[in-house]
């Protein structure tokens, strides 16, 4: 299982390697920061590639109890 982002506006950003499962990266989405607010996106929060968002970290939980089960 390899995650990767499908994020529209992470074409023009930069991915994020958060972690890997069986030596396969799960890559997802910094997000873009709003200029006048200096806060992420709303778009970007509401996204579950957003590395900060919690779909990563049941991913992440998901990817440790793979590990453990081994």
């Amino acid at each position: 299982m390899v995650h990767v982002s499908k994020c529209p506006l992470w074409k023009r950003g930069k991915p994020s390697t958060e972690f890997y499962i069986n030596g396969k990266p799960q890559i997802y989405c910094m997000g873009w920061i709003d200029k006048m607010t200096d806060e992420p996106l709303k778009v970007c929060k509401n996204c579950k590639d957003w590395n900060r968002g919690e779909q990563i970290e049941i991913d992440f939980r998901q990817a440790k109890r793979l590990e453990a089960s081994t």
